[in-house]
């Protein structure tokens, strides 16, 4: 039986997510994944200045894509991005947080 907590995120990114594509940065095969996308606002202060810029944060079930390599793309409805960061964030490592460019 599966563990139920993985059946609530399976249905989570079924029904809340978005389609998307993962490609590794050396060209490998294509992975196709549902991925939870936001973009929240980064804040950067340096020299008693600021700036707000939009962040791209992108999120996918270790279960689809077993280990995203920075430097790979996801592309997301119809617009590819970088991946500049990838952590696991969760204690189970279900999840993996990708930071996009």
């Amino acid at each position: 039986m599966a563990n139920p907590f993985q059946r609530l995120l399976d249905s989570t990114f079924l029904r809340l997510g978005t389609e998307a594509v993962y490609t590794p940065p050396d060209g490998g095969a294509p992975v196709p994944c549902w991925v939870t996308f936001r973009q929240p606002d980064a804040e950067f202060s340096a020299f008693g200045g600021g700036v707000t810029l939009p962040a791209r944060i992108a999120e996918v079930r270790a279960a689809e894509v077993a280990a995203p390599e920075e430097s790979g793309t996801l592309a997301v409805a119809g617009q590819t991005y970088r991946i500049t960061r990838a952590t696991q964030p969760d204690a189970d490592r279900r999840l993996w947080r990708l930071e996009l460019q």
